[in-house]
């Protein structure tokens, strides 16, 4: 096979995924967990070169890991007619950490070329019967075939869901009687003499019904990520376990039931009694924090120093954590942390003021979305503050030193965070109480030689103004304005920024430049583009139909105000007409108006997306609404020479 006939722009294709869990019983270790998989994928163009590389994922507490065996990597390749396999050598492995509990095996699999097929076999035993194997049928490149067993005794009780919109070949569920044995030792002595002790082995046999299933998918779509989504993992089509509950019979010896699942309430109560005294406990900051908040006297007040305070002197790690492992009071001293490590601290002091603050665990856009039906702590991976300030509750990240109070950084907007505190939890909507809105003026002037000069201004609010800032302070100006005219034929004579550094004031740039581009010339006739900025060059949304939601994160305005003045020797022989449209609900709105005054052209264009999340049976409505943004701001003025 050369291409793949469903899906002719495949760089490589799974041809078979097979996986099953199953729980047994073992004299020596109790009940286990193992997972056996072979997954064969044929590489069809160099670009699939890439899936000659693979992890498996190893989960580890402490230093109690799951095991990998049996594992066998084989390329196979056509040669001359005949099939050359190639195995990979042990060397080839390599073991790396990759979160708190998780280390990966990275497997390279050698003589990987255009038209191989690689095949990989191995088994994970496991003792973490909680962490029962997830099962993608999709991936992105296309699946001829996924099929996923498991093998599950009555004592275990998962939740299992599916996600994505891939519909299942085989869905089935069966139960089948089954049983193992326990041997147990009794010494029986049979008189005075030690010769006359004796061992005498006892089998018991336990009967338990196990339940049985089997979950296929065939001629699986690769997965195409489009723009405005969380993550792809949030989507791909995939069976999720969670184990729910035990309930082992009295042959055992831990009887009963017991929940692994809970409630709110519970991991509510369980992360307040493990991090609780961080927050409330290290008095020793009392002194610093009367430092911080000496000579204020109102709430905001102290709120926005202490939290200017971490932000400007503690550096984030780049990593995400919801637990601390170091004190606030060494994270200070340190003056670096993790996101649990900064926001504890921050909670700390804020509490020390005598603020009410609670932390906020949450999970970010990259790591996935809440399932608020389904209370398993592993969905947060983060930890932000909430602090109340009379009647208003303010959320608080000091991680980015480039987000203003009341912010979240972008990646931590992700539906509803759960509020943690010793009376009791509650959701909160992670949405930015302010919207993001961006301001362009122009004023300028065509000249005789084709030329628009004159000033450009910029007003970004929000998050296009913590953007804007990070560019400008991590990089320089010199590369902002590089990155500000890539790709343009513009030439600038001066540039002014303000507000660089007081983050809670719009970050503002003033321009003054001469444009060489946005005009054509045929004859005596000029066409201009009336937007040298914010113009939406294509529409984002490829696709006729969308089988998940389009995420922008948050609500944002982005308006364009322009004069143009024409020079005397010509004449406006035609300008875009007016226009007005706006999806149901005033989700979006978009108004272009352009007036002539004598010889100048006033244009004005206001982009209004007023949600931040629109659902798959809204996309073709966003989608023909962008098309017609894109369609209106490509309409050009027509000049004629006197």
């Amino acid at each position: 096979m050369k291409i793949y006939p469903k899906d002719s722009s495949a760089e490589a294709v799974v041809l078979a995924d097979f996986g099953e869990s199953t729980i047994s019983y073992e004299q020596r270790l109790g009940f286990i967990l193992t997972f056996d998989r072979i997954r064969r994928i044929k590489i069809l163009t160099k670009d699939g070169l890439k899936w000659g590389d693979f992890s498996i994922p190893l989960y580890h507490n402490s230093s109690d890991e799951e095991k990998l065996a049996n594992i066998k990597v084989v390329t196979y390749n056509l040669e001359n007619g005949k099939v050359i396999e190639t195995k990979a050598k042990s060397d080839s492995y390599l073991k790396e950490k990759y979160d708190a509990n998780n280390n990966i095996t990275k497997v390279t699999w050698p003589n990987v070329k255009e038209g191989s097929v690689l095949e990989i076999s191995y088994k994970v035993v496991s003792d973490f019967l909680f962490n029962f194997q997830d099962w993608e049928f999709q991936t992105t490149i296309p699946t001829r075939w996924s099929e996923y067993r498991a093998r599950i005794p009555q004592y275990f009780n998962y939740e299992k869901y599916m996600q994505g919109y891939v519909v299942l070949s085989l869905n089935e569920n069966e139960t089948k009687p089954s049983s193992f044995t326990i041997t147990s030792a009794q010494r029986i002595n049979g008189g005075i003499s030690v010769t006359q002790t004796s061992t005498t082995f006892n089998q018991d046999k336990i009967d338990y019904v196990e339940n049985r299933f089997r979950w296929a998918a065939s001629e699986v779509p690769a997965f195409k990520s489009e723009p405005f989504i969380t993550t792809p993992k949030d989507y791909i089509s995939k069976m999720n376990f969670e184990l729910s509950f035990t309930n082992f019979p009295q042959e055992f010896s831990n009887p009963g039931i017991k929940q692994y699942m809970g409630s709110w309430e519970d991991i509510n109560k369980t992360y307040w009694e493990a991090v609780g005294d961080e927050i409330t406990g290290n008095n020793s900051l009392k002194n610093q924090v009367e430092s911080i908040t000496s000579g204020l006297t109102t709430p905001e007040q102290k709120v926005n120093a202490i939290f200017n305070y971490v932000r400007q002197n503690v550096l984030w790690d780049d990593t995400y954590r919801k637990y601390p492992e170091n004190s606030p009071k060494k994270t200070l001293d340190e003056k670096k942390g993790s996101s649990a490590e900064i926001n504890f601290l921050l909670a700390c002091l804020l509490d020390k003021a005598e603020i009410e603050v609670s932390p906020v665990l949450l999970s970010t856009r990259n790591h996935g979305f809440v399932r608020e039906s389904i209370p398993v702590s592993t969905q947060f991976n983060t930890v932000v503050c909430l602090a109340r300030v009379g009647d208003k509750s303010i959320l608080l990240d000091a991680t980015d030193r480039f987000l203003p109070v009341g912010m979240l950084s972008e990646e931590c907007l992700n539906g509803k965070g759960l509020v943690v505190s010793k009376g009791g939890f509650k959701w909160v909507n992670l949405q930015p109480a302010t919207k993001t809105k961006t301001l362009f003026s122009a004023d300028l002037s065509l000249v005789e030689s084709g030329e628009l000069k004159g000033s450009l201004k910029v007003d970004k609010n929000g998050y296009d103004a913590v953007d804007a800032r990070k560019l400008y302070v991590d990089k320089s100006e010199k590369d902002y304005l590089n990155n500000f005219t890539k790709g343009r034929s513009w030439t600038l004579s001066k540039s002014e920024f303000q507000n660089v550094k007081e983050i809670q004031m719009p970050f503002k740039e003033i321009h003054e430049l001469t444009i060489n581009e946005h005009i054509t010339k045929a004859g005596n006739t000029i066409y201009l583009s009336p937007f040298v900025l914010a113009k939406k060059a294509e529409n984002p949304f490829k696709q006729e139909k969308r089988n998940y939601p389009v995420d922008f994160g948050h609500s944002f305005d982005e308006m364009y105000i322009a004069k143009i003045v024409i020079p005397d020797c010509y004449i406006i022989d035609e300008l875009p007409k007016t226009k007005l449209f706006a999806l149901p609900e005033n989700a979006a709105k978009y108004s272009f108006n352009l007036v002539q005054f004598g010889n100048t052209i006033n244009v004005t264009s206001n982009l209004s997306i007023n949600k931040g999340l629109f659902t798959q049976d809204e996309y073709a409505n966003l989608r023909e609404f962008y098309g017609m943004v894109v369609a209106k701001q490509s309409e050009q003025i027509v000049l004629k020479k006197k």
